[in-house]
């Protein structure tokens, strides 16, 4: 089953984001409580440098809202200087959109592959089943995984 997230709080979709990407990078995010941020969601810190995650909910926004913001938060992402920066939206993405993005944010943001847009995160939800289920506010409606559950 895809989802549209739009089950979550901006909140509820930090946690899930940290949760999948941190398991697909292999390693794990430090997380930060809600408020201001200064830019970032989650951070793995490494002698080598930071790895930060911004995580975006916009449910019924665009890429162009998306990247909007980002353009904003340019300077703050520069400002941290992370060895890499990912981020994770629940906005739908096309590859000219995240092309866009990367040229918006920077350096920081290596490529197209650490912007992980809802397609790619359901992708991640169907190889990581456990972390599905260890986020129920996900699937709270969804009868296949409370048949499993159950």
């Amino acid at each position: 089953m895809d989802y549209d997230f739009s089950s979550l709080s901006h909140s509820d979709f930090e946690d899930l984001a940290r949760d999948l990407i941190g398991r697909e990078l292999g390693v794990r995010f430090e997380a930060f409580p809600e408020g201001p941020d200064d830019g970032m969601d989650g951070r793995h810190a490494a002698a080598d440098g930071n790895i930060i995650l911004q995580a975006k909910h916009y449910i019924g926004s665009g890429a162009s809202k998306l990247n909007s913001k980002m353009k904003s938060e340019r300077t703050s992402i520069d400002a941290l200087q992370p060895a890499r920066y990912v981020l994770a939206t629940s906005a739908p993405l096309t590859p000219k959109n995240k092309a866009t993005l990367v040229a918006t944010i920077g350096p920081a943001l290596q490529s197209t592959g650490d912007i992980f847009g809802p397609s790619d995160l359901n992708a991640l939800l169907r190889k990581y089943p456990d972390i599905e289920t260890a986020h129920q506010k996900l699937w709270g409606q969804n009868t296949a995984v409370l048949k499993t559950i159950v």
